[in-house]
């Protein structure tokens, strides 16, 4: 029997059969194996992430200033797309993407004009709208067989690939609120972009806006890598960053920034920064600059207006500072409103070689009239009336020198104050009294002013009122504000007045406003370049509009560097400081308190003045016809005389044409 067995074994012909056998066998066993692994892959599970987005930004009124979106790019793999169709291809992406053809194919080539091989991004950070719209022609591409498989495994090719790539930053109303808005930059983490906030609200808003979480779905997934929607399978939703709503009114905002634009043309300045606070609660429901910038379209030479002046930008403000000194002196009782100081005439000489003078000369003024008069003479010798350091204590209780105004919108520069040795000499005490060898920063004067018009509390200017969730929860932030009270009500109010004098007859009178109470101090400052000072300037009015519906307003002017013609801070900054009031009174920020009579003469010359707008825009336009009626007659008359000097020129001779024979088609 063994003997059979070995014959039958050592036959060549079984053992081929055994080895086939045995071949057989081992690909089957591989083959389950495989199989096996591809089933056990459902088991395996996947997280995918939903990315959240960073907050937006929205003003009173609801407008959106600032928002995000998610990103995408468009790919193909050159290796997959059809030859043949490739005209095709990028005709259609064309379409649907909105990008030129040429531009398309530009982007198919590198440097040197050769094509390029591989991975290929066709469009990037673009908008979901236009991802939708991809997709749906990716699936038209593949019905269209636009794109094949190539290699061993003839079922396998990358077809048109739409990845998300990140979020990107709006700002749908463009230079609106710049530079307080501030601007962003995109950071990448494991290939996926994200916004951080640089300088403005975006910055100081920084923890709030990006305090995010992003969506989870974990589950099995199957062999191809979807997620199987079961019982088991886990949802996380994503909760984007927090919404900041802006106490700023657009509709104000943007009528100031016309008026700020027309001044600094105007005026030939090299800026204008306004804002207006409401006085009660020191919320900003306007403040802007002349000098703005779209985010996300920055040119080189604006690179200068990205930080906001209003805040970063100290200067030595001039008269405006005299308030202060004429304030503290009041409420220790150095003086009162109508005590005497003798004015010299306007010329004091304080050294041999220091001479203090005043642009009105005046023999003597009470303090009062020294504010009213502007008189640096009378303004420094009521800064001469106080002891040790009290001067000095008391312009640091108002938030000047070092001490910043809390405003949120980014950094903020320090002002200066002499040192309490420097301060003692009665050189440094004048000319700080009167704004000179003392710096200070918009935003400071704008909130210590707001102390004369809100009873001697002054907190600290915000831009926003609150955040919100995605769920329209509203949260206050703490009140942390630093607080001024530098001095009593009663001081305040005595202030007030003489401010209110001031713009009834005395440098700020522009900017009286019938049926308004109106007050405020005007500032003409030297500007200091190279350790002298030369004949540029700044000049400044600080103030209140209230009426008597109890709408309080402190509203502050800067223009820097105005032509040497209107130099003064009454020929520029009060009629700025003028228009504002105007355009709050037309958008019922401020109601005047004035009779029906002069109500209906105002309404009339408001509609007398719109009928002359109307009448030389009409006029403009007739012009504009006329102009155009003349350049086509000119051309007409210009083709004319071209047709007879062709017509009045010889006929070259006539060569007939041959027949074309018979048996040639006749092309015409």
């Amino acid at each position: 029997m063994n003997i059979k067995k070995r014959e039958i074994f050592s036959n060549p012909r079984v053992k081929f059969i055994v080895i086939i056998m045995a071949l057989l066998t081992a690909i089957l066993l591989i083959r389950v194996s495989i199989l096996s692994l591809n089933g056990n892959r459902e088991i395996k599970t996947k997280t995918i992430k939903d990315r959240a987005l960073r907050g937006s930004i929205i003003s009173d009124e609801g407008y959106t200033i600032a928002r995000s979106i998610k990103s995408y790019s468009a790919s193909f793999h050159t290796k997959y797309l059809d030859p043949n169709k490739k005209e095709f291809f990028l005709k259609l992406f064309s379409i649907y993407s909105n990008i030129p053809l040429n531009e398309l194919k530009k982007r198919l080539v590198d440097k040197n004009g050769k094509p390029k091989e591989g991975w290929v991004v066709l469009a990037d950070n673009i908008d979901a709208k236009t991802a939708i719209y991809l997709k749906e022609l990716k699936y038209k591409l593949n019905r269209f067989k636009v794109f094949k498989a190539s290699g061993v495994n003839k079922n396998f090719y990358y077809g048109l690939t739409i990845t998300e790539k990140g979020e990107s930053r709006e700002y749908p109303l463009k230079e609106a609120l710049s530079p307080i808005l501030g601007y962003t930059r995109s950071k990448e983490d494991n290939g996926y972009k994200y916004i951080v906030g640089f300088n403005g609200i975006e910055k100081f808003y920084e923890k709030y806006l990006n305090k995010k979480k992003d969506g989870l779905i974990s589950g099995k997934r199957d062999a191809i890598g979807y997620i199987i929607h079961t019982k088991s399978t886990k949802y996380s939703k994503k909760e984007n960053g927090y919404s900041l709503v802006l106490n700023i009114n657009l509709g104000l905002q943007k009528t100031i920034d016309y008026i700020l634009d027309n001044y600094k043309q105007k005026l030939g300045a090299k800026e204008v920064i306004a804002a207006v606070m409401r006085s009660k609660d020191s919320k900003i429901i306007a403040i802007t600059s002349s000098n703005r910038y779209d985010p996300l379209n920055i040119k080189p030479e604006e690179i200068a207006n990205l930080q906001p002046k209003a805040t970063t930008y100290a200067y030595e403000p001039g008269s405006v500072l005299k308030p202060f000194t004429y304030a503290l002196a009041l409420d220790k009782d150095l003086i009162a409103p109508n005590t005497i100081f003798n004015t010299y005439n306007g010329k004091f000489w304080l050294t041999s070689r220091f001479k203090i003078t005043d642009d009105e000369p005046e023999a003597s003024l009470s303090a009062e009239n020294i504010i009213i008069k502007s008189s640096n003479i009378g303004i420094s010798q009521i800064s001469w009336l106080f002891k040790g350091d009290d001067f000095r204590n008391g312009l640091l209780k108002f938030g000047l020198g070092s001490k910043k105004s809390g405003i949120d919108i980014g950094r903020e520069a320090k002002g200066q104050i002499y040192s309490v040795k420097k301060l003692r000499a009665k050189v440094n005490k004048a000319t700080t009294a009167y704004g000179y060898g003392i710096k200070a920063t918009f935003a400071q004067l704008l909130k210590a002013y707001n102390v004369f018009n809100n009873n001697g509390v002054s907190f600290s200017p915000r831009v926003v009122n609150y955040i919100k969730d995605e769920n329209g929860h509203k949260f206050y932030l703490k009140k942390d504000y630093t607080v001024l009270r530098p001095i009593s009500k009663d001081t305040a109010n005595i202030v007030k007045d003489t401010l209110i004098k001031n713009v009834e007859y005395g440098t700020g009178r522009l900017a009286k406003t019938e049926g308004l109470e109106v007050g405020g101090k005007t500032g003409t400052a030297m500007i200091a370049k190279g350790g002298r000072y030369i004949r540029e300037y700044h000049t400044s009015f600080y103030g209140f509009a209230n009426d008597a519906q109890g709408n309080r307003y402190t509203i502050g002017v800067l223009v820097i560097e105005p032509k040497y013609e209107s130099h003064f801070a009454s020929q520029s900054a009060v009629p700025v400081f003028k228009a504002i009031i105007d355009a709050m009174v037309e958008q019922d920020y401020l109601k005047p308190n004035i009779n029906q009579a002069k109500q209906a003469q105002i309404a009339r010359e408001k509609a007398l003045k719109e009928t002359q707008i109307k009448q030389k825009r009409q006029e403009k336009v007739l012009e504009l016809k006329e102009k155009l009626r003349i350049q086509r007659e000119q051309l007409i008359k210009h083709q004319r005389e071209r047709i007879k000097r062709r017509k009045s020129k010889p006929k070259p001779k006539h060569h007939p044409t041959p027949k074309p024979a018979m048996n040639e088609p006749d092309l015409f």
